[in-house]
């Protein structure tokens, strides 16, 4: 049976450009697939900055991309 190692990546806005950023993105998953990792998903997280006193709390996102690889 399979065993599976996992990761968990950030995928910053780095780039103000979106063209740059999926190009960029596209290269660090090119490595990481060179690597052996498979892309599994990729999810938008919400949370609330509650660090405002004006405000009850501001929606972010953030990008996060899973991958798996088999374990040797």
């Amino acid at each position: 049976m399979a065993r599976w190692e996992y990761r968990v990546i950030e995928l910053g806005d780095v780039v103000e450009d979106d063209e740059d950023r999926v190009t960029e993105y596209e290269v660090l998953l090119n490595e990481l697939g060179e690597d052996g990792w498979e892309l599994v998903t990729v999810t938008e997280t919400e949370y609330i900055d509650e660090t405002d006193p004006d405000e009850a709390g501001v929606a972010s996102g953030t990008t996060i991309a899973y991958l798996k690889r088999e374990k040797p």
